[in-house]
């Protein structure tokens, strides 16, 4: 079912203020790794960015386990997972992407991108990819489709805070079954009842 929001203008930008605060306070020379800048920003994205009588807009953040063979991200390709909590005065979605980081751009060429959005699309449709994208020393984050890439389609870089007010808080993107939701909160993704997409 398609659920739709179209908030005001001051809304959505208090929402990319909160999300480009949290990429300004990440410093990539304390953290340089992908993975090591990733959860930091993950862990500054998380919680209630914008909440008043008529809206509530909430943020949870998952960094999936990475070590091992039979870790969540060698099974299933994500490395993290982002949901949203959005409400207004009628009802509430949750919604939740699942997104594999890269480094560079790059990286968007590689194999082992390729294989990893294809196990993320056994879990749901539209996984997405995250690059750092250096900018100096700093970085700009930007969001493009998993689909597109592996279709070898060209595709567009939204830069996150972007992309969270165009397809998130719209609830254009991310998955809304309940049972999806709830696995994707765990670092294991190891929950059973998931309907798992056949395509």
């Amino acid at each position: 079912m398609r659920h739709s929001f179209n908030f005001p203008e001051h809304i959505r930008t208090s929402v990319k203020d909160y999300i480009n605060s949290k990429i300004k306070a990440t410093n990539p020379e304390r953290f340089n790794q992908e993975p090591t800048y990733t959860t930091a920003l993950l862990s500054k994205l998380e919680g209630v960015v914008y909440s008043d009588t008529d809206c509530h807009i909430e943020i949870t953040t998952t960094v999936f386990d990475d070590r091992g063979r039979n870790s969540a991200e060698s099974k299933w390709g994500a490395d993290f997972a982002i949901t949203a909590k959005i409400s207004d005065r009628t009802k509430t979605i949750n919604k939740a992407i699942l997104v594999q980081a890269k480094k560079e751009e790059n990286d968007l060429n590689s194999t082992d991108l390729a294989d990893q959005i294809k196990k993320m699309k056994k879990l749901t449709k539209s996984p997405k990819v995250m690059i750092l994208n250096s900018k100096g020393n700093t970085r700009d984050p930007y969001i493009c489709s998993g689909n597109k890439i592996i279709e070898g389609k060209k595709f567009s870089k939204d830069k996150l805070a972007d992309y969270f007010t165009k397809r998130v808080l719209t609830t254009f993107d991310g998955d809304t079954r309940s049972d999806f939701v709830e696995r994707v909160q765990h670092s294991n993704l190891n929950i059973l009842h998931i309907s798992v997409n056949k395509k």
